[in-house]
């Protein structure tokens, strides 16, 4: 009797502990179908899609940099050592040709040529003595009242003193040389970029005094890789320079590479009214085609994913909503959203070429990725950019 009653017992209080677990799981699967069933429609988030359209490859622009520099582009300075006179011209003044700059002291020059021109005329005088006196010789030669050796030696000095007069002009021209040179003319015609001299200052032969720039068409000097020489001879190319595009010719490509950029020089003309200045930058843009697959998507439909991976989220029709075929035509449709993990084959500033387990005319969200998590569902405005067979004109952005 005893051990029937602690068996009735046992079952009772067994039944009692397993109704007890049973209860939060059938409260559990209850609200969830409750959640299911009840929940409207418009409580779900919507997204902003777009249909992912298959590229066979792209397009990487590449911008190269290089600077603006003058036609001629020189570095004045005297050929002789001196004193400073007088300044002609300040930085940024536009010279022409032939204008003068600068003058050197030439007081000492002009010592020198009066000195070679004082033994210029005692030689000459010398000659015409030593003339006379061979003509003398001769005449009284013929009647035989001299020697012949006295005729040599008139004609030896006549030569030497010749040979003085000869050596007093090299002089005098070389004097006058020096005083010419003691002005600093420009070569061309141009800007003063800057100067370097001071009046009363002592220079020594070859110092900088002035740097010129040439005015008009300046030129450009940009380095690009060999690969892209083929993309531009015989063309017309636009260069930007400080935020201008300004019209180019090509003059000429370098036929060495460059040791430290391993690139080839390339020399570009600018037309004559070009408002730019030497020495600022200027930008070559020239794009290079990779054939590879993949889909262009907006940078604000990529989110990061696990181990540096990177993930875009796709819309598939929600299942238990397509099995519920009384409600799917008289509500709006529900998606779920599917991580999908992409590879980034090249982004610029706005957008990314990908690749990855994805299919043209595909749905994704293209905006607003935070919001959202995989596994969620969401609505979209326009149902028909989900259609299996989209049309041209709904491969569009569709957005909510």
């Amino acid at each position: 009797m005893f051990r029937k009653s602690y068996l009735s017992l046992l079952n009772t209080k067994t039944a009692q502990w397993i109704s007890i677990l049973l209860i939060p799981l059938t409260l559990q699967a209850c609200s969830e179908v409750v959640a299911d069933e009840t929940q409207p429609v418009s409580q779900y988030l919507q997204a902003s899609s777009e249909y992912l359209t298959q590229q066979d490859s792209y397009q990487v622009e590449n911008k190269f940099v290089g600077k603006v520099i003058a036609k001629q582009d020189a570095n004045l300075g005297f050929e002789f050592a001196g004193i400073i006179k007088t300044l002609h011209v300040i930085e940024g003044q536009q010279v022409v040709k032939g204008q003068l700059l600068a003058e050197l002291n030439t007081q000492l020059l002009l010592i020198e040529r009066n000195q070679l021109e004082a033994q210029l005329q005692q030689a000459e005088a010398e000659f015409d003595l030593i003339e006379a006196n061979l003509s003398r010789l001769n005449s009284l030669s013929k009647r035989g009242f001299t020697s012949e050796q006295n005729i040599d030696e008139l004609s030896s000095q006549k030569r030497v003193i010749a040979a003085n007069i000869r050596s007093t002009l090299s002089g005098l021209e070389a004097s006058q040389y020096r005083i010419d040179k003691s002005k600093l003319l420009a070569p061309f015609n141009g800007i003063v970029s800057s100067r370097q001299i001071a009046q009363g200052e002592v220079i020594a032969a070859g110092t900088t005094a002035f740097r010129l720039l040439q005015t008009g068409a300046s030129e450009v000097t940009i380095g690009v890789p060999a690969s892209f020489i083929s993309q531009l001879q015989g063309k017309e190319h636009q260069l930007e320079i400080a935020g201008m595009n300004y019209a180019a010719s090509l003059l000429s490509v370098g036929n060495e590479v460059d040791t430290v950029t391993r690139t080839i020089s390339l020399r570009f003309a600018l037309a004559d009214n070009s408002a730019v200045y030497n020495g600022q930058l200027a930008y070559l843009a020239l794009s290079q085609a990779y054939q590879q697959p993949g889909y262009w998507v907006p940078l604000s439909a990529i989110t990061d994913g696990v181990r540096g991976m990177w993930n875009i989220y796709t819309l598939e029709q929600d299942v238990m909503q397509q099995d519920r075929d009384d409600h799917a035509a008289a509500t709006p449709a529900l998606f779920q959203l599917k991580s999908t993990t992409v590879t980034v084959l090249h982004a610029t500033e706005t957008a990314a070429y990908v690749q990855g387990d994805l299919k043209d005319n595909q749905a994704y969200v293209n905006v607003g990725i935070h919001r959202f998590v995989p596994g969620q569902r969401v609505t979209v405005r326009h149902q028909q950019a989900f259609a299996q067979q989209p049309s041209a004109e709904n491969t569009s952005e569709h957005k909510i």
